[in-house]
């Protein structure tokens, strides 16, 4: 289970996990979440943690293009509901889900929810690569990712969020973990890494990063031919379903192997100090 943190005002240790299906937990209980609407509110509220949402946006969020016959009503029955179930898990539901004339919000300390965190180290993360310090770098984004327990929010039913706010999350997690994926290979880790590359190749057969990392991890392991045929696969797949020839980047990394060009080793200066091809042109 993540670490749980202290919300600054509560008398219970509290944290919210969207980063995957919708969790909560109480002074390390899981929590039974309500289910339909009050889900989907809980939801639309974290994911603007410490932000009034007006109420048309939660209107929105929660009931999609077909509203109840009496919208506001209707979301104040729905957050006195999910006020209440908060409360029989939690000293401070009616601080924490709070109401003004503009809409709802609702108040936690960042550290009790995991996106927060999850950005609180990916921006560390940057700091230490713009530093040259790779392997804080690298430790940061472990921690980043390994708060991820799947997709965005499976489990909530709302067009509008799995609209506007998923695929940018789903987006933040797949931007780490190629960072990861840079960083490692400038680490030398390259053997630990071709498993990885390889599921998430089929996972995301057009993200050409995957597929550069993964040919560059697969040549520096000694098997130059695997990693020609996976430039060959990703071509075919690119050419057959997008009618698109691989892109300048990822031609050029495969020329580079035919013709064996030495700045594609890793040396062993450039792996103590994170200095490596793949951050310099391959």
């Amino acid at each position: 289970m993540n670490r749980v943190y202290f919300s600054r005002r509560s008398t219970n240790r509290v944290q919210f996990q969207v980063l995957g299906p919708l969790a909560m937990t109480v002074d390390d209980r899981p929590i039974s979440l309500p289910g339909g609407k009050q889900r989907t509110l809980l939801a639309a509220l974290l994911l603007n943690a410490n932000r009034t949402v007006t109420n048309e946006e939660i209107i929105e969020q929660v009931w999609g293009e077909i509203p109840p016959h009496r919208p506001r009503n209707a979301l104040h029955t729905c957050v006195g509901r999910l006020r209440q179930a908060l409360a029989r898990q939690c000293d401070d539901a009616h601080r924490m889900l709070r109401t003004s004339a503009a809409g709802y919000e609702i108040r936690i300390d960042t550290e009790c929810l995991d996106l927060e965190r999850f950005r609180a180290l990916d921006r560390a993360a940057r700091k230490a690569g713009a530093r040259g310090d790779l392997a804080a770098e690298a430790a940061r984004l472990s921690e980043a990712l390994a708060l991820w327990r799947g997709p965005a929010l499976p489990d909530v039913r709302s067009e509008a969020l799995h609209r506007d706010f998923v695929p940018g999350l789903n987006e933040e997690r797949l931007l780490a973990l190629e960072r990861s994926h840079e960083v490692g290979l400038a680490l030398g880790r390259h053997d630990e890494l071709v498993g990885e590359l390889r599921v998430l190749t089929v996972r995301y057969p057009f993200r050409e990063r995957f597929w550069r990392q993964l040919m560059l991890a697969l040549y520096r392991s000694g098997r130059q031919a695997e990693a020609l045929r996976a430039y060959e696969r990703v071509s075919v797949r690119l050419r057959d379903e997008l009618g698109i020839d691989p892109s300048p980047e990822l031609q050029r990394i495969h020329l580079a192997m035919l013709r064996s060009e030495p700045g594609l080793r890793l040396t062993e200066t450039g792996a103590r100090g994170g200095e490596s091809a793949v951050l310099s042109g391959y």
